[in-house]
This record gives C-alpha cells, structure tokens and sequence, in this order.
C-alpha cells in the first residue's frame, strides 16, 4: 500500500507496459498490455473499492449481464453469459424483429478521456477519477486510445459498464435490450423500430469514437437474426457436457478445479476419437477433444504436434491438458519436434509453452533444449523471456541468464522476472544478488523484499 500511495501522491509513476499479442481463432491476434505487478494491484484495488457503484440494470426491458459484483463477489462470467443466452432465447419467442452486432475492436477503440469522464459521474472519489486518469495515461505512454487492458476482471468490469450509456438512452424505443460486454440485441415487434434504434445507438456510439462491426451483424426477423448452423444430435449433447466442464474452472484464477469423472460413454468417445484421424479437423473441434477426453489423453497426446501446429489459439487448452498425459517425455518430444520445424511460433504460444515446462516436464530429458530454444527463439518477447526466468531452475545454464539481468541494474520484466527466479538459489547467493538489483528502482526493492520474504 506505501507504493500505492506514493503513486496518488505523484512521488512515483505507473510505469509503461510490454505491449503483448494473445492468439485468437483462425491466426488473429489481440492487441493488449502485460500491467507490472504494481498497476496491476492498483486496478484491482481500485476497482473492487468501488464495487457497489458497478450496479445491475434497472429494468428488464434494458440489460446488461455479467461484469459485476453480487454480494461482494464478482459474478461468475460463464453463469452470466449463459442467463444472457436464456434471455436471448426468450426475446426470441417473444418478438417479430431483432438486430444483434457488436462493436469492431472495442478495447482497443475506448477513448481514455470518455473512460474517466464517464467513471468521474459521482459515484467515486475525485482521488479514484485522478488515479484512473493517471493509470490510462502513464501505463499507455501517453496514448489516449487503447488505453484500457484486455483479459483482467477489473477492465472487463469498466469495459462493460462505460457502455451503459446506451442501456439507458430514453430514446431508444425497442421493447427489449439485452448486451454482455459489447455484444448487443435489440428486439420488437417493430422492424421500423429496430431500424431507428440500430441507427441511432450507432451515432451514440460514434460520438465515443466507436463503431459497430458490419460483418457481425444481422438485422431482420428473428429467424434471420438468430441463424445457427445446424449440429448433429450427439455434438450437442457434447457441447453440452463442455459447458458443465468449463464450469469447473477458475478462470479469473486461471486454476483447474477437480473436473468430473467418467464425463463420456463409449459412443461419446468413439465420436470424439474419429473427429481426431480426421486430418483437416476443424479448430472448434480439436477444443472439444481437449476439453473433454482427459480419460483417454493416450490417444489425443498421438496428435498433439498437429494440435500445436495449427492452433495456436489452444495453447493454454493444451497445457491443461498436458496435467492428464502420464507420458511427459512425449510431450516433450513433441515440444522440441515442434520449435525445431516451426519458424513462425506465436508470443502466446511461447508464454504458454514455458508454462508447460515449468509445470510438467523439468524431470523430462529434452526440457532443457526446449527452455533454451523458447528464449532463443526470433519470435520470443520481453513477456514470453520473463516467464523462462521466472522458473525456479538453476541448471542448463538459467541461472547465468538470470544474473545477467540482475547485474545490469534494470528495472525491467527481464529483471523482475529474473528476481522471482532467484527463489531457487541458495540464500546467500541470492540475497547478493539481490542487492544490486534492488537498488535499481522502487519496484526492484519491492520485489525483491517479497522474493526475500518467501524463504
């Protein structure tokens, strides 16, 4: 909290952030910031110290789900998606004439000065508008678009809530709004009516420097707005058991909960196992397989350099999964097989396949060219390299690329990185090493006093 206050007491400064790119269906990229562990706290705090002021919808007809808090508790996002899907549903039966669309690039469009404006209306301290202000500026560098973090609860909170100036518009005249996040719905029994409305909340939205997304949209009767591809009767009642096992995640905590057991019967799996020799096999379904066939990981791990190949977007799948693959030099085999073929490798894929060592194969015999090979690798970034540090290894020559970083008196996520791995050295070795490095900046001191405290 010291560091805190000396930030709101402009003493100290939220530092800029690593620009990093999180992969996305079919090769896409997102844009976004790695927050240090000082802003990153600061959001958090700041955010859940004003959780009464992030309130549910005040009508029916006008809702918004997901993104707040209940009983001082974040709701959980998948329950929350799964009610606006219910609603959705229900509109349906209930009305002629809908829209859905969403907005292009929301995160990374918001306008900084529109954020604060919006979040200084009354209900937050002037100290909590200035930090805000603050935090948009300094972690941007200045920039005053796309200013505001993906992937982190409190900035999906903010994120969903800044919109809320169009739920509440007394000009809109549909009987039935519904949005999560920025994925909206507007339903009548009024085609004129949803045609002024989608109009018109596309120059609401145009006066914050958004617009909507043409290729999502689907404007018309409801048969044309709620158009779904047809699925065989047992892929539902897989995608169904997917929805129960997701269920069983943290993924705020990005922790694994006990999944459940005996998920699949026998036809269940022999369907799963033929979606696999297929050789083109579609990326939704190689998530499926992942989600659902831990009990016969045997068969999937066969096809896991296929996996990590085409898909990048299921890194952070694979490594779950990795947890249910008892042959773990195959994974690494694998791995190596992979980096060794592979020039184009994406900075997610990086992060998470040095996560997959860190957690399952350091007692494998190749992990020590794979860890190498990753912080070698043309694609890695100061985040992916940060996460190799970060590991607690002192063989294969980790220890040596750790002092590097602490030597130089950086205070950088190679640096901060390099400390937090420093928990593997003897104590002697790493409080000296520690000395210099804390001396660096406020941030190095800090860090490596709670590096310190963990022995």
């Amino acid at each position: 909290m010291v560091y805190v206050e000396a930030l709101q007491d402009n003493t100290l400064s939220f530092l800029p952030q690593a620009r990093v790119y999180a992969s996305k269906q079919k090769m896409h990229l997102r844009r976004t910031v790695k927050l240090d562990p000082m802003a990153e706290f600061y959001i958090y705090d700041l955010v859940y110290r004003n959780r009464n002021s992030f309130r549910k919808s005040f009508s029916k007809n006008r809702e918004n789900f997901g993104y707040r808090f209940e009983s001082g508790k974040i709701l959980p996002a998948r329950e929350s998606y799964r009610s606006f899907q219910a609603a959705i549903t229900g509109a349906s039966d209930e009305y002629s004439f809908g829209v859905k669309f969403d907005i292009s690039s929301y995160f990374n469009t918001i306008y900084h000065h529109d954020l604060v404006a919006w979040f200084n209306d009354g209900s937050r301290s002037d100290e909590d508008v200035k930090g805000l202000d603050t935090f948009l500026r300094q972690t941007n560098s200045g920039r005053s678009v796309d200013c505001l973090p993906h992937g982190i609860a409190p900035c999906k909170i903010l994120g969903s809530h800044f919109l809320k100036f169009i739920d509440n518009s007394g000009r809109l005249k549909s009987d039935m709004l519904l949005r999560f996040m920025d994925d909206f719905y507007l339903f009548s029994n009024s085609y004129e009516i949803i045609v002024e409305d989608f109009t018109l909340i596309q120059r609401l939205l145009g006066e914050k420097g958004l617009s909507v997304n043409p290729k999502k949209t689907m404007l018309g009767i409801i048969s044309q707005v709620n158009v779904k591809r047809e699925i065989d009767a047992m892929k539902l009642d897989l995608l169904r058991t997917r929805r129960r096992v997701l269920s069983t995640y943290d993924w705020e905590q990005e922790e694994e909960k006990k999944p459940d057991t005996q998920l699949l019967n026998d036809e269940q799996v022999d369907y799963l196992l033929d979606l696999l020799k297929n050789d083109e096999i579609e990326e939704e379904d190689a998530e499926l397989v992942l989600t659902l066939m831990r009990e016969h990981s045997s068969e999937v791990s066969e096809h896991l350099l296929v996996f990590l190949q085409r898909f990048p977007n299921l890194s952070k799948n694979i490594y779950y999964f990795c947890k249910h693959i008892p042959d773990k030099d195959h994974i690494s085999t694998a791995i190596d097989t992979f980096l060794s073929n592979n020039r184009f490798v994406t900075e997610y894929q990086l992060f998470w396949l040095a996560k997959i060592c860190e957690q399952y194969l350091l007692a494998t015999a190749k992990v020590g060219d794979i860890l190498i090979k990753l912080f070698d690798h043309s694609n890695a970034t100061t985040i992916s390299k940060t996460k190799i540090l970060e590991i607690p290894e002192k063989r294969f020559g980790i220890t040596e690329l750790r002092e590097e970083q602490l030597r130089t008196g950086k205070s950088d996520w190679l640096a901060w990185g390099a400390a937090i791995g420093t928990r593997a050295e003897r104590k002697a070795n790493r409080n000296h090493l520690l000395g210099y490095f804390s001396n660096g900046s406020p941030m190095n001191k800090l860090i490596a006093d709670c590096v310190i405290g963990l022995q």
